[in-house]
């Protein structure tokens, strides 16, 4: 009789997480994004009308990467969803690159308020997408005349300075120092500032800033670089020597740092220890053209050719621009009779074309 009601309780036992999973199982709650459209189509069928529940299927669509039905869903209910639901259908026709769409369902929105400013920024990404510069200025800054503390039409005017040719780093400043007293100081935005005095040769102002960023965050490294880019742009080399040391050895997982000190090496004819920055710049960036290219130049300086040869190739590989300097250091060893790479350094260069 004993073993009989312990055999019972061990078929409880075995039994009831059976049990308690098959209930939870069966429970209203959804277990995947596709069993929540199910659910979601489910209770529309039910009630029709019920545009909370359009919305929730579209931005379940949208969290799926469905842009195509979130399009088509929003657009039957135009007139009905709310500010929301139309920036979810302006930000599908983005991702689906459709501008004329994505203008459109803006418009809908400035035309109830002229100080939408979400409205605004996503129709200056529009007119990006068109190559329509004038307008999508017009667009970035209406959105922050509207809302001076939004952040994204800041960043996307930011790039369109920053990728013209040369950059306009005269507007890059004044927005840098708009965000600073707009949204406030943060790390980021100093370290835009130092960045844009460094590379448009205010040297003084750059170390100003740069200084300004390293104590805010000190764990910025180009602000490290960019300041001893200044210096060295003032003159001060022995200290923008150390400063870009110290960025190099405390950031090894920075390109710009390792690059940088690297580039200021090789120009003080120290390609042994150049050659060492180099290919740490190489780990941190693999796909980093100018710190293969350093790695090339300084490792044949050293006439390490088999180094050199693998980072021309990558160094061409990532910019074909590279083929200059990868055809003039083949033609250096044709020159000095180095036969046993030549053929290998002639035959990887050819192979190197814009």
């Amino acid at each position: 009789m004993k073993s009989r009601l312990n055999f019972k309780h061990m078929l409880v036992v075995i039994i009831l997480p059976f049990v308690s999973l098959s209930t939870v199982a069966g429970t209203g709650t959804p277990t995947s994004g596709q069993d929540k459209v199910e659910q979601l189509k489910t209770e529309i069928k039910k009630d029709p009308k019920n545009t909370k529940l359009v919305v929730q299927l579209a931005q379940e669509f949208y969290n799926q990467k469905d842009y195509e039905k979130v399009t088509l869903l929003l657009w039957k209910q135009i007139d009905k969803i709310d500010r929301p639901a139309i920036l979810l259908l302006a930000r599908a026709h983005e991702a689906r690159n459709e501008t004329g769409d994505m203008i459109r369902a803006l418009n809908n929105l400035i035309g109830k308020n002229d100080k939408d400013f979400e409205a605004y920024s996503l129709l200056g990404n529009a007119y990006v997408l068109q190559k329509k510069p004038k307008e999508a200025l017009e667009s970035y800054k209406s959105a922050i005349e509207a809302n001076p503390k939004y952040e994204p039409p800041y960043n996307a005017l930011m790039k369109m300075y920053e990728t013209r040719q040369p950059p306009n780093y005269y507007e890059m400043r004044i927005l840098a120092q708009d965000m600073i007293d707009n949204i406030g100081k943060r790390p980021e935005y100093l370290e835009k500032l130092c960045e844009v005095n460094t590379n448009d040769g205010t040297f003084e102002a750059g170390v100003t800033t740069c200084r300004e960023v390293i104590q805010k965050d000190p764990k910025r490294a180009s602000a490290y670089v960019n300041l001893g880019l200044s210096m060295k742009g003032m003159g001060d080399d022995d200290k923008a020597k150390a400063t870009l040391k110290k960025a190099a050895d405390d950031f090894p997982k920075s390109e710009f740092a390792q690059y940088t000190y690297g580039n200021l090496l090789e120009e003080d004819k120290s390609s042994i220890e150049a050659m060492r920055y180099f290919k740490t710049g190489t780990e941190a960036d693999p796909k980093s053209a100018r710190s293969w290219l350093g790695l090339a130049t300084s490792s044949f300086d050293n006439k390490k050719y088999d180094v050199s040869l693998i980072a021309y190739k990558n160094a061409c590989k990532f910019d074909k621009k590279n083929a200059v300097a990868f055809r003039k250091a083949t033609t250096i060893l044709r020159n000095s009779r180095v036969t046993e790479w030549v053929g290998k350094f002639e035959s990887a260069s050819e192979n190197c074309t814009f």
